[in-house]
């Protein structure tokens, strides 16, 4: 382990949410139980029955988070929150302007301005239609985006989690990121491939699964996955079982089609103390974010997905978790950034057929290679030492207000 830097702040991961289980409450739960462990000052910001909230370590401190009561931050505290728009961030929370502030970008999409509605989805492609928008009805928000951007990146107080991210975040905001602070996804440290030490199946059945949200922008390339499963099942006559642990705003669009050689499980939730016992039930797994970290790190064989607000198209390749550059765990397909897999369906399965062995060894070693807890959160410490962002910074340079948005809450509270 890495000899962690001293922090004399008080560090507060804020994520309210009420949807349930996801990739940033996941992110947020784990840096802060590993600081909590080396004895850092920790607390989370989430609503009294959310997914953080529910499982978070006895010793990370819960500040409850209310929509219509003032949530006060403690004093000499490090506040990171996921990136967003700053008119965006939580209304409730009543913070001093001496208070440190740090960005963790998971998506290009954190800064993106959107049209709330149908045209949302749509906007967070950041293709033409939004820059339609961005350059008339949204352009004092384009603008404020881009301002805030180059802002949090003057005042070290930006991290993101991969190249990509870095890559269409300069593409879509027409700017430059020079030396980006990459922050690499990670799940918990492991010592043993525990993949390879399960007892020998002797079942005739693949067993492929999915954990996640079922969201906006992964509902597609979930589907596109278990139509392909479904298709290979039937043509080679090769029984598959796809078990999907996830709920969402998008469960009724998952894909129901079953036949002899192909069926479905769908579980709504697994809790995190039981999630490495579900994943080694399987044989393969398809994810993206933390959750296939939590794959690759038992040394089960992962398929590394990317993700899209549109229709997969044909064409579209897998790859293996080894095979992935640049840290991204998940790429947006439509994007000019987008590096193709190597692989259609079919190689998939004659892969882990050829030596399921090898396949685990390459992406767990990958994955202690790339993705150790410790190294993420010394270079989070390191990050926010660095930082010289405080909460007055953003409200003196006019970051907080948006004139549109005021206007639609206006019309929406009527």
């Amino acid at each position: 382990m890495e000899s962690l830097v001293k922090v004399d702040k008080k560090i507060i991961f804020c994520f309210p949410y009420k949807k349930g289980a996801g990739g940033v409450n996941m992110m947020f739960m784990r840096l802060a139980s590993y600081l909590s462990k080396q004895k850092y000052d920790v607390a989370l910001v989430d609503y009294i029955d959310g997914d953080m909230a529910k499982n978070k370590d006895k010793n990370v401190d819960l500040i409850p988070y209310f929509d219509d009561n003032e949530v006060l931050i403690p004093t000499n505290s490090i506040l990171i929150f996921q990136t967003m728009t700053p008119w965006s961030l939580y209304p409730s929370l009543k913070i001093q302007d001496s208070t440190h502030i740090f960005f963790i970008t998971t998506l290009p999409a954190n800064f993106y301005p959107v049209l709330p509605g149908v045209l949302r989805n749509i906007m967070y492609e950041g293709g033409i239609i939004a820059k339609l928008f961005w350059s008339t009805l949204l352009l004092n928000e384009y603008k404020k985006s881009k301002k805030f951007l180059k802002f949090i990146e003057v005042k070290n107080s930006h991290a993101l989690l991969d190249l990509d991210i870095v890559c269409n975040l300069m593409k879509s905001l027409d700017t430059k990121i020079d030396n980006p602070k990459l922050l690499p996804l990670f799940s918990q440290d492991v010592e043993e491939n525990e993949f390879l030490k399960k007892d020998i199946k002797d079942s005739n059945i693949l067993n492929f699964g999915w954990v996640g949200r079922l969201a906006d922008f992964k509902i597609n390339i979930l589907n596109h996955t278990m139509q392909n499963a479904f298709e290979y099942a039937n043509s080679e006559k090769e029984r598959i079982n796809f078990v999907v642990v996830g709920d969402g705003e998008y469960s009724d669009q998952l894909f129901a089609e079953e036949s002899e050689y192909f069926s479905i499980a769908k579980i709504s939730y697994v809790k995190p103390s039981e999630l490495n016992h579900f994943m080694l039930t399987l044989d393969m797994l398809f994810a993206m974010g933390t959750t296939a970290l939590d794959g690759a790190k038992l040394g089960v064989p992962t398929v590394r997905l990317d993700y899209s607000y549109s229709q997969i198209p044909k064409n579209y390749k897998y790859k293996f978790f080894h095979e992935v550059r640049g840290y991204s765990m998940g790429e947006r397909i439509e994007s000019s950034c987008f590096a193709n897999g190597l692989h259609d369906f079919e190689d998939l399965i004659n892969i882990f057929n050829q030596d399921e062995k090898q396949l685990s060894e390459l992406g767990f070693d990958f994955y202690k290679s790339h993705h150790s807890i410790d190294s993420s959160s010394n270079l989070l410490l390191n990050y926010i030492q660095e930082s010289s962002l405080r909460w007055s910074d953003l409200i003196d340079n006019n970051l907080m207000n948006s004139l549109f948005y005021d206007v639609w809450k206006k019309i929406r509270s009527k």
